[in-house]
């Protein structure tokens, strides 16, 4: 009994320790610039920017204090990452400009065009969910119209923009923004020819205002600091555990290497009997050992077995460490009786990834374990698997929960 209850607990050490062990991966961060990030919903991100401001033809032979006009843009847009997103811009209003007559003409213009956005703030600094500066370059290619309202001197082009344009968060959902962009078109924009410039060059700044709704953050791929804290403290809490058994084995052992002490000497005094002696206890032994026998199938037998598989966020695989479990387990639900039948059940995190995802990554997990326990011999009958996905959990934290449960 002594010997049983030592490798009960070095059993209990080698299962704490590879659980702590497991759960310490958890801590690493990804790589917040670029990498490291879950995708989006549809309807996630999405963005209305509006504003107005002074267009200055280039290039035209104007003076620069006669060469400007008010403009207005509005424009619609989704991030799909924290740096990468796209809009679609209209921008429009008054331009003026010198013809080949050195006269003033004033037109009307707009321009339609999708752009890419790409925000630099959070691509060198990497993403936070709040950043009261954010510089956002965008670039696109579209159409340009001009004089609209006279379809004799109508003018389309195709015509290409580039701009920077600076945030001031005001909120999560709102932000002041100043604009300057460059719209570049061939001369033939004009709906008359003009004095200097080969090309339509338009430098234009604007102030303006954005508003983004519905979710308006990005989810990291693994643990959030939450998620870290709670599994530091389980570490901790396990930790004790171990210091707790490993008192306890330490002090079994010390028993038992006295117990083995007093066997030895027991062992040399009953050398010393007779012959006689010796082979009538020799007979009560092969009498007993059929009964030792018997009683240790029965314990093995009706032993109620359980064994948990933990799993990183998003792994349905099977670790080494869990296939080394496995490997055990196998071999005692040979040994059972035939009406015993084992139950797996997987289950996730509900914290992260949507239900959907969850019961298929919770069946994926009971599937693998009940496939693998096949492989290694073990009758289909003995064992059945299912998905409990993310209700009835079997632990207190949500997180803690990414395990398949054997029982």
């Amino acid at each position: 009994m002594l010997m049983k209850k030592i490798f009960t607990i070095i059993a209990a050490l080698a299962t704490l320790s590879a659980t702590a062990q497991e759960f310490t991966v958890i801590e690493e961060q990804p790589n917040t610039h670029i990498s490291g990030f879950v995708s989006n919903r549809f309807w996630d991100n999405w963005e209305i920017q509006g504003g107005a401001g002074m267009s200055f033809m280039l290039g035209t032979g104007s003076k620069i204090g006669k060469a400007y006009q008010g403009v207005g843009y509005g424009a619609v847009g989704k991030w799909v990452h924290p740096v990468f997103g796209m809009r679609f811009a209209a921008e429009g209003g008054k331009i003026n400009y010198l013809n080949t007559a050195n006269s003033k003409v004033n037109t009307s213009f707009l321009f339609l065009h999708p752009d890419m956005m790409i925000n630099l703030s959070n691509w060198i600094g990497g993403y936070r969910e709040w950043r009261v500066y954010d510089a956002i370059l965008t670039g696109g290619a579209g159409i340009a119209f001009t004089s609209l309202n006279e379809k004799s001197t109508r003018q389309t082009e195709f015509a290409a923009s580039v701009g920077m344009q600076n945030r001031f968060n005001v909120s999560s959902a709102v932000s002041i923004d100043l604009t300057v962009n460059y719209t570049l078109a061939r001369a033939n924009l004009f709906p008359q020819p003009t004095i200097k410039s080969p090309r339509f060059n338009a430098l234009n700044f604007y102030v303006g205002v954005t508003y983004r709704f519905n979710k308006r953050n990005f989810n990291r791929v693994g643990a959030t600091d939450e998620e870290v804290a709670a599994m530091l403290a389980f570490i901790a809490e396990k930790e004790e555990k171990i210091g707790e058994i490993t008192a306890e084995n330490n002090k079994l052992l010390r028993i038992n290497a006295e117990q083995e002490r007093q066997l030895n000497k027991a062992t040399v005094k009953i050398s010393e009997y007779s012959k006689e002696i010796v082979n009538e206890n020799k007979q009560i032994e092969q009498l007993e050992n059929p009964v030792q026998a018997a009683n240790a199938q029965e314990a093995i037998a009706t032993d109620n077995y359980d064994e948990i598989l933990f799993y990183l966020y998003g792994y349905g695989i099977l670790s080494a460490d869990n296939k080394a479990r496995l490997d055990l387990l196998a071999e005692h639900i040979k040994k059972c009786s035939s009406d015993r039948v084992f139950r797996i059940e997987g289950f996730a995190d509900p914290q992260t990834g949507s239900e959907k995802y969850n019961m298929r990554l919770a069946a994926k997990r009971a599937r693998t374990a009940y496939d693998y326990l096949i492989s290694k011999g073990v009758d289909e009958s003995k064992i059945e698997w299912k998905s409990g996905g993310t209700t009835n959990l079997p632990f207190k934290h949500k997180e803690q929960n990414r395990v398949v449960v054997i029982f």
